[in-house]
């Protein structure tokens, strides 16, 4: 296999976990010499398709006629609703199989991110022996601990006192309700919620407004910013209460970068993170008050969480994750061989 087409929907837009994923699997085979496009135009051997769409699902098709490969990667929660743009309005054929179901089950191979995510796929008729788990990576090229990008991004966002930070798109989904509850439970520290706020709120059948508006002084929701390593280095301990995740990348940048991690105890988060060594998971808003107490004012803890948070995160490198996709690329090419022989 030595083109591979990582298919970029046009439907597809923005910041948030799919874009991240498409980016890193483009990183992952380049690291291993294989040229990447985002079109499907010959020649390519395999196709990647992200995005859950019709656009991609005749790209899929497509591909499968002229003769390649078809992946199709698992981004879709519990329920899609409210995980992505217009999803309200496509929810009920998604959720009832007449859309998902089809996608995955047309794949010759589905590749999940985590041991959680194969598991709901059982809930979409896929066949399990098309099923891999590979995680969506870290890219180490760009995590990295900077004091003058520290330095830089808290003199520009007026940081001026011990800061708990997140990083993702500002919807119901990841839970701004908690995060803006446990900051007014711990008025000593600054809390920025870095991150795209989704204008349409309504599309979500939710809005956020009310809850960013009567948020208390030491709140802060940037809006999208640039430089996500700089946002990392700002912070102090990075806080992820998301209700429902296939795996989370930021976690694992946030993992890699060294920042003491307080999350919820999702499913997902199993094999990714373990409670106590390499993060603290809670479920409530007082308990997760009392974590990041626990992770800001215990240097034992703090200096436990951030070195095992590190070496785990190693594990998901691009570099890995490259080798895993070409695995893949090679199992199905001699099995297909042999049935043809």
């Amino acid at each position: 296999m030595n083109t591979v087409c990582v298919y970029k929907d046009p439907m597809m837009y923005g910041a948030h976990g799919i874009t991240s994923a498409v980016e890193h699997q483009r990183k992952a085979l380049q690291l291993h010499g294989v040229k990447v496009k985002d079109k499907p135009r010959e020649p390519y051997d395999v196709i990647h398709i992200n995005w859950p769409g019709p656009l991609s699902y005749l790209r899929l098709k497509q591909a499968q006629r002229r003769g390649k490969l078809g992946i199709v990667f698992v981004h879709a929660g519990r329920s899609i609703e409210k995980g992505f743009t217009l999803s309200q309005y496509i929810r009920k054929p998604l959720v009832n199989k007449l859309w998902l179901s089809r996608l995955y089950s047309d794949a010759d191979r589905v590749v999940a991110p985590t041991e959680y995510a194969k598991g709901k796929m059982r809930n979409f008729g896929v066949d399990p022996e098309k099923i891999r788990v590979v995680s969506n990576g870290v890219d180490f090229s760009r995590i990295e601990y900077s004091q003058q990008e520290r330095r830089r991004y808290r003199e520009r966002f007026d940081m001026n006192r011990l800061t708990v930070i997140t990083i993702g798109q500002v919807k119901p989904r990841k839970d701004v309700t908690t995060f803006v509850q446990v900051a007014r439970e711990l008025p000593q520290y600054q809390f920025f919620w870095f991150g795209q706020k989704i204008d349409w709120s309504s599309m979500f059948g939710e809005s956020t407004d009310d809850v960013i508006y009567n948020s208390p002084d030491n709140v802060r929701f940037t809006g999208y910013v640039e430089d996500i390593d700089a946002a990392l280095s700002s912070g102090d301990l990075f806080f992820f209460p998301s209700k429902e995740e296939n795996e989370a990348i930021v976690l694992l940048e946030a993992a890699g970068h060294g920042l003491p991690i307080v999350t919820r105890n999702l499913p997902a988060y199993k094999d990714l993170l373990v409670d106590g060594q390499s993060c603290l998971k809670g479920n409530r808003t007082d308990e997760f008050v009392e974590l990041i107490k626990k992770a800001m004012e215990d240097n034992e803890v703090r200096g436990k969480l951030t070195e095992n948070a590190k070496e785990s995160a190693e594990e998901y490198s691009l570099k890995n994750v490259g080798k895993e996709y070409l695995e893949i690329y090679k199992e199905y090419s001699e099995k297909a061989q042999s049935e043809n022989s």
